[in-house]
């Protein structure tokens, strides 16, 4: 076994072979309708969620918070799942696969919002309740706009996770149809061989929706994570 440079290089044909073989275009689509949905719904369920559990002190609130914790210590079951999902007849769906990423990516993100809100005065819900502002308005109008920060860094993690994932969508989408950007990788690999040239072509263009999302957020990304670190 030798390493060596190609001998030939082969770009054009490798990248058109990729998106022939590997039905890149369907992949595409079926990696946006994944990630997308379970990104926006991972950002208002947080967002929303994470502000009545920091903002209420309560026992009830505090059990929530040991429940998090718990979702984040605790490994998914693959069996179980797949039992539960069979009997509730969404095996193979798109559903399935969405609200497994909610779930699993739920309390990572949902601590997150919790550690930014320490950072937000609660004079500023005051100050909205004094003007008339309550409940939802009172959210969507007033706190919503300055979670930018923390809505970046939750767009990253959850698209960066989600994108790249490849163990619930092997176990859970079992059409090639529905297969996702990360899954394409097994149009390119057998058994007996392996068609590298095209396997490391196609992970450069799973790679490549990931980079551009972070070059657009990264700068809120620190500010977003390392919010509610330090209590003044």
């Amino acid at each position: 076994m030798s390493i060596a440079w190609p001998k030939d290089w082969n770009f054009v044909d490798n990248y058109s072979e990729v998106f022939r073989i590997g039905r890149i275009s369907t992949a595409f689509w079926n990696s946006i309708l994944i990630t997308g949905s379970s990104v926006i719904l991972l950002i208002v369920l947080c967002s929303t969620s994470a502000f009545v559990i920091q903002r209420r002190n309560s026992k009830f609130t505090k059990l929530l918070q040991v429940l998090l914790l718990g979702g984040m210590i605790l490994p998914l079951s693959i069996i179980i799942t797949y039992i539960l999902l069979y009997n509730l007849h969404l095996t193979g769906s798109f559903l399935a696969v969405i609200l497994l990423y909610v779930a699993t990516m739920y309390p990572v993100i949902a601590f997150l919002y919790i550690g930014f809100y320490n950072g937000v005065s609660r004079e500023i819900d005051e100050a909205a309740i004094i003007d008339g502002t309550k409940g939802y308005g009172l959210f969507f109008r007033v706190i919503f706009p300055l979670l930018k920060p923390i809505n970046a860094t939750a767009l990253v993690l959850g698209f960066v996770t989600v994108w790249n994932d490849f163990g619930l969508a092997l176990y859970f989408l079992n059409q090639a149809s529905k297969y996702t950007l990360g899954l394409t990788v097994f149009f390119f690999a057998g058994e007996k061989s392996s068609q590298w040239n095209l396997i490391f072509a196609d992970l450069i263009v799973v790679s490549i929706p990931v980079i551009i999302v972070y070059i657009f957020a990264q700068r809120f990304i620190v500010s977003g994570l390392t919010a509610g670190a330090v209590k003044s």
